[in-house]
Parts: structure tokens; sequence; C-alpha cells
């Protein structure tokens, strides 16, 4: 359901829900829920001077999630946690073992904030 509120304006109805009875499995089927989806744009530009026949100066800037669109991550999965449905955090990260600090760096993740590097290489 849409909720201007919520990250990326969108939440699950708890309403839809119920929890089970103790020792029993649910009736939802696996991976029929999905989360945001992600959208990322990189690019990266490349420029060689050269000085002699064996000798080259490249200069190259690489640019990820060029536009900075936010990746939100699967939002919360515990009927009775209050944030129920919502996402409470960005994809990059979830990635890896599914929770934050998982381990792996977010900035080199996909769905992360914009970031940009600039390489200098000397060739000869």
């Amino acid at each position: 359901m849409s909720n201007a509120s919520a990250p990326g304006g969108k939440q699950l109805n708890s309403a839809a829900f119920a929890p089970g009875a103790d020792g029993v499995q649910g009736n939802l089927g696996r991976n029929v829920l999905t989360g945001f989806g992600m959208t990322q744009l990189d690019l990266a530009l490349r420029h060689d001077f050269i000085f002699r026949e064996k000798r080259a100066l490249e200069f190259r800037v690489e640019a990820f999630n060029i536009f900075n669109h936010p990746g939100f991550a699967d939002p919360q999965r515990y009927l009775v946690n209050p944030l129920f449905g919502q996402s409470t955090s960005m994809l990059n990260l979830m990635l890896g073992t599914g929770t934050p600090a998982s381990g792996l760096a977010p900035i080199f993740q996909s769905g992360g904030a914009r970031s940009v590097q600039i390489t200098a290489r000397f060739r000869f």
C-alpha cells in the first residue's frame, strides 16, 4: 500500500497478515512478496596521454550510482515489529548475510550512495 511517510513511499499492509498458532507454519508461499528492486547507473571515462612510444599516462574517472537513486532494502518481515512492512535500511547495507554490518563493505555494494573514484596510472 502507498504511504508517503514510509521509505520508498510503500509499505506492506499489516492488516493483511495474522500470526499463526504456536508451532504451526503459515500458509504464505516462499518468495511471494518482493522488495523494492534496484536501479543504478554507473559511468566511467578514460583518457590516455601518450608521451613516447611506450610511455603513457592513463587518467580514469568512475562514478557509481551517478544519479544517487536510493536503493531500499527489503521491508521488516516480523509482524510484531511496529515497523512491519517498512524498509528500515538501505540496500547496500543488507547485501551479504541480510543484516546490517554483514562484513561486506557497503561503499562497494550496489544500491549505495553516489561514489566517485579517480585513477592516474603511468605506463612504461
